[in-house]
């Protein structure tokens, strides 16, 4: 089943068409299938839209962030982009990247091709003066 339409398709093609080296879109399915292969076709879609993507899974659950207790697991399903050296880059998205999210997932695959986040002067100035590791996460939820 094609979740995107030729309209986005063409928009998605054109947004990508800046990719600078290679993305993994590396996918843990989790335990719901159904979830977990909306999730990989749309991701191939995507790969599709592109040379410079991959989609990969997984049968390991990567590991939970920080703050969750030992006796949790990942629900999935869970996709972690790799740069083109195949190395975690801290990005993921839990669940399918859908209306919204999409957007996000979009992104996150443009910034790790092009080594560059669409981040404003005074953001990147801010993000500067940072000195030690940080944890950030965004959650998003449909409204």
């Amino acid at each position: 089943m094609a979740y995107l339409d030729e309209k986005i398709r063409g928009q998605v093609s054109q947004f990508l068409q800046d990719l600078q080296d290679s993305v993994t879109i590396q996918i843990y399915p989790g335990p719901n299938p159904e979830l977990s292969q909306v999730f990989l076709d749309l991701s191939n879609e995507v790969a599709d839209l592109s040379d410079l993507i991959m989609v990969a899974q997984i049968a390991e659950a990567p590991p939970l962030e920080p703050g969750h207790s030992g006796t949790e697991s990942a629900s999935g399903p869970i996709a972690t982009l790799l740069d083109n050296q195949g190395h975690p880059t801290g990005i993921r998205f839990v669940g399918i990247p859908s209306g919204h999210e999409f957007g996000a997932f979009l992104e996150g695959i443009k910034a790790v091709s092009t080594h560059e986040a669409q981040l404003s002067d005074q953001a990147k100035q801010a993000l500067a003066h940072i000195t030690s590791p940080v944890h950030i996460q965004v959650f998003t939820t449909p409204t």
